[in-house]
């Protein structure tokens, strides 16, 4: 156990829980994993434990009441000395639906007991759901601790750790933290970014949100109360993966871009349907700033957003040449880093200020809709039989989603695992009924494949 208490936290984590305050809504996003097998709660305890250990960030909470002068302008993360057995719940139900989608309404159900306060509660839960022919295994974060990929990277060695102690290669205490990653990123002043040209870009982006307000995709059905969550998942099979690559080399785009082309088509034709017509579709997608060595789980990411006016919406190849040109802008510019290392300057901004700057402007940030392309996950590459599927232990990992953060604008998410890919939508606050989610991510779908 380290015998320092207090680690600043990151300008990201900090930007993210006070998002979570003025918005509303949860910030936190699930991984559920359904698994056929043997799977030892002994052994998932102990791997937890070493995790944690490996990653202290997730044995902290956020707080502002810390022993410094420092306390009036920035949060720290306060390390507590927690166990597996303070986050981890067991549940036997052999009446859940074994389709995969158990799990999902699980989720859904209890989604609000799930979120976490982390000014209490450390930024991590995981319930293990035992059946009579599966295990499903949920793991939450909370945004403000870990993003996708960081909570991705978490997973991978909760299960490299879950085989060493289940195959006895390994005691689980041999594990070093990394107390210096918690305050992950280090922004530094940003001078090489002080510049005319880098503030007008990012002010023209604010402009555009105040005065093309974003099209919205959402029907005339009325609103939810505040954190209510909606989910819809669906997974696309090996042979129609394999079509939607096909036909995204024959447009000659990336297969991230041809997603992203197919959404803004997905939200026009919705739109035109529930008469909605006006303002641009905009689609808020995040981009990862780590390089491929580093492997530090926290918020190292930033993102930019594309938007498109409808009547430039029409014909696929010339979506995808704008959508290309729009980025080649934005990565000229480094709009994603720039927009990141910027934030430095809030450090200097008292916490009161930070709170009430997003409580009165957090609606201009509002997109169309957020896109999530989280890539091929492989769990455990080193243990995966002849079909593809990994394992853990003895027992095969089956499927994989992940529920994205219940915004008040929807969230859509794309994983890849063993050319299978799990797309979902989430949503809270929203005008959305469970139907129209459903209905929309199979417009997407059709839009993908057709």
């Amino acid at each position: 156990m380290t015998e320092e208490r207090f680690f600043p936290a990151s300008i990201v984590d900090e930007a993210l829980y006070l998002a979570e305050r003025a918005a509303g809504v949860p910030m936190i996003h699930g991984w559920i994993h359904t698994l056929e097998g043997e799977i030892s709660s002994k052994a998932v305890q102990e791997a937890l434990d070493a995790c944690i250990n490996y990653y202290p960030k997730f044995k902290c909470i956020l707080v502002s009441n810390y022993p410094s002068s420092k306390r009036w302008f920035r949060y720290c993360w306060e390390y507590r000395d927690i166990k597996s057995r303070d986050i981890l719940q067991e549940i036997e139900d052999p009446h859940m639906n074994t389709n995969g989608q158990g799990a999902l309404t699980y989720y859904i159900k209890n989604h609000s007991s799930l979120s976490i306060d982390i000014t209490c509660h450390v930024p991590i839960k995981v319930v293990l759901i035992r059946q009579p022919e599966q295990v499903n295994l949920i793991f939450v974060f909370h945004h403000a601790a870990v993003d996708g990929i960081g909570s991705f990277l978490f997973i991978q060695r909760f299960i490299q750790f879950y085989e060493e102690i289940f195959y006895q290669q390994k005691i689980w205490g041999d594990y070093t933290p990394d107390f210096r990653a918690i305050s992950q990123p280090e922004i530094k002043p940003p001078w090489k970014h002080f510049s005319l040209r880098h503030f007008y870009g990012l002010r023209r982006g604010k402009a555009l949100f105040l005065q093309e307000p974003s099209a919205q995709e959402h029907t005339q059905e009325g609103e939810e109360p505040v954190g209510k969550l909606r989910a819809v998942v669906r997974e696309i099979p090996p042979h129609q993966f394999n079509t939607i690559r096909a036909t995204a080399k024959k447009y000659q785009a990336s297969f991230h871009n041809y997603l992203l082309a197919a959404l803004f088509h997905t939200v026009k034709k919705w739109n035109q349907q529930h008469g909605e017509h006006s303002g641009c579709i905009c689609i808020n997608t995040p981009m990862n700033l780590r390089s491929s060595e580093d492997h530090t789980v926290g918020n190292i990411y930033s993102g930019f957003a594309i938007s498109l006016r409808p009547e430039l919406v029409d014909d696929r190849r010339k979506t995808l040449k704008l959508i290309r040109e729009k980025q080649i802008v934005m990565i000229k510019n480094d709009v994603a880093r720039t927009t990141l290392n910027l934030t430095w300057f809030l450090k200097i901004v008292p916490l009161k200020i930070k709170r009430l700057m997003l409580k009165h402007h957090i609606h201009s940030f509002y997109p169309s809709l957020g896109f999530t392309n989280l890539g091929v996950f492989s769990p455990n590459p080193s243990h995966k039989n002849e079909e593809g599927f990994h394992y853990m232990g003895p027992a095969r990992i089956c499927s994989i989603s992940c529920i994205g953060i219940a915004n008040p604008w929807p969230m859509v998410l794309v994983l890849t695992y063993n050319d299978r890919m799990a797309i979902s939508l989430s949503v809270s606050r929203s005008r959305f009924s469970f139907e129209a989610a459903e209905r929309f991510l199979d417009s997407f779908i059709w839009e993908l494949i057709e």
